[in-house]
């Protein structure tokens, strides 16, 4: 990680991509260090989980039905 500007965080992720973490100006106190105020933590999922489940085909509505919807 690089921090050559103190109000933005960047760094390469694993697959080359850049990323860029800028904080605006606040008067939080809990923010009033920006970016020192940050830790990097280890990630706790790496990786794409299982696919959702694929919905449920449904017939197409009519389109006097759907009309009829309408109130036209």
């Amino acid at each position: 990680m690089q921090a050559d500007d103190p109000s933005k965080l960047q760094t390469t992720l694993p697959d080359g991509r850049r990323m860029t973490l800028s904080l605006p100006t606040t008067d939080a106190e809990w923010a009033s260090d920006g970016i020192k105020g940050l830790r990097a933590v280890p990630a706790t999922h790496t990786g794409r989980g299982e696919e959702p489940p694929a919905l449920p085909v449904r017939p197409a509505i009519p389109l006097e039905m759907a009309i009829l919807s309408l109130g036209i």
